[in-house]
């Protein structure tokens, strides 16, 4: 059952098992407080879409080396007067990485603000969250066990530096995906998807390098001024090893 240390301003109802591990689609339903505006529905999606990118990038997977299935599709999105629907099909992620989506959820209260938020799949009867304000791990951890070497190094720092060197030189097509998936990583991290509570989640973020260099087989990307939650780098772990899996193989990952 979801856990988490902040205190929420609205009801937020999740399935008692791992919404996330079952075949059938994962509904996402936030009932506002006031009648929803056009902007207001498109403030909402815009909330979401950063929970996609971290999805579909491999940080919220299950965390089992290998088993990383096919990306998942963006959402499809409905609305009525004063609520608004997401419908997440074929979604296999931890059970954790609703708690992304829940840091999301707040940082768009702040501007749409919400009564209700439900997810759950077909037949469950969602529950209140349990909230725990001494819980300090809400976020999906990366599996130790990968299929290259990885290291994140204890840091006070704000900024945190990622190398990752590959088997072989990338080809200028790899290099584009890598480079477009790092900076989607972190654009949802900058979006505030690791909150650290008490501290609102659209205050823990971070400024990503727009550069990513690369040279051969390595690769270098920088993340400055980081307030989000130290497991957000597990998540970055997530991200390297759907690169080993559908881009190019890994030899080394570190995080200083």
């Amino acid at each position: 059952m979801l856990a988490t240390p902040y205190a929420l301003p609205f009801v937020f109802e999740v399935s008692p098992r791992n919404p996330w591990g079952a075949p059938q689609p994962v509904d996402l339903v936030l009932e506002a407080v006031q009648p929803l505006s056009a902007k207001d529905a498109e403030r909402l999606q815009d909330n979401v879409f950063p929970f996609w990118l971290l999805a579909s990038g491999g940080a919220l997977s299950l965390g089992a080396p290998g088993a990383l299935g096919p990306e998942p599709a963006q959402p499809t999105f409905s609305k009525t007067p004063q609520s608004a629907r997401f419908i997440f099909d074929k979604w296999a992620l931890n059970e954790r990485a609703s708690h992304c989506l829940l840091c999301l959820l707040l940082a768009a209260h702040s501007s749409v603000p919400l009564k209700r938020v439900r997810l759950a799949t077909a037949g469950d009867a969602p529950q209140p969250v349990r909230v725990d304000p001494k819980l300090t791990d809400p976020y999906p951890r990366a599996s130790p066990k990968q299929p290259f070497s990885w290291n994140i190094e204890d840091s006070e720092s704000d900024v945190r530096e990622l190398h990752i060197t590959f088997a072989h030189p990338l080809s200028t097509e790899q290099q584009d995906i890598v480079s477009t998936e790092l900076k989607s990583f972190g654009a949802a991290l900058a979006s505030g998807a690791y909150g650290v509570a008490p501290v609102a989640p659209e205050d823990c973020g971070c400024l990503p390098s727009e550069d990513v260099e690369i040279s051969g087989n390595e690769v270098h990307w920088s993340l400055e001024d980081c307030r989000f939650h130290p497991d957000a780098l597990e998540g970055l772990i997530g991200v390297c090893a759907a690169l080993h899996q559908r881009v190019a193989p890994i030899l080394d990952v570190t995080i200083d």
